[in-house]
């Protein structure tokens, strides 16, 4: 089987192209894309052009990390920053946010709000 590559640009993508992939994100109960902030790299077939694949390269923002002066813990001043940043990410209408909860409060703060653990493994690059 042939496969020809291609980058489809969000904001120039045709109806069509858009359509296509996200008709496929939400039978999978994957999360909508920002139109503005995706790029996508399609694998279709060379003879009948229909889509073999695709991988998305989207900006989803990461609230994080937070830090608290030690005598401020325990404080308001937490949830206050988690709720203002929350309150952004809604003004803003992002379509989602991630959160790397990497000690428990992070964990607490991030659970009172609705937010949910990823089940699948996240990957990162460029860290040591």
């Amino acid at each position: 089987m042939d496969a020809a590559y291609r980058w489809i640009d969000g904001p120039s993508a045709t109806q069509d192209e858009w359509d296509r992939i996200e008709g496929l994100l939400a039978a999978r109960g994957w999360m909508s894309l920002n139109r503005n902030t995706t790029r996508i790299l399609v694998a279709e077939d060379t003879e009948d052009n229909s889509l073999l694949g695709f991988i998305i390269v989207q900006l989803t923002p990461q609230a994080g990390p937070l830090w608290v002066a030690p005598r401020a813990r325990g404080k308001e001043i937490t949830d206050d920053l988690a709720d203002k940043m929350l309150d952004f990410f809604v003004e803003v209408q992002a379509r989602g946010w991630f959160v790397v909860a990497d000690n428990p409060v992070v964990k607490g703060i991030c659970e009172s709000r609705g937010m949910k653990m990823l089940k699948s493994p996240v990957y990162v690059a460029g860290q040591e």
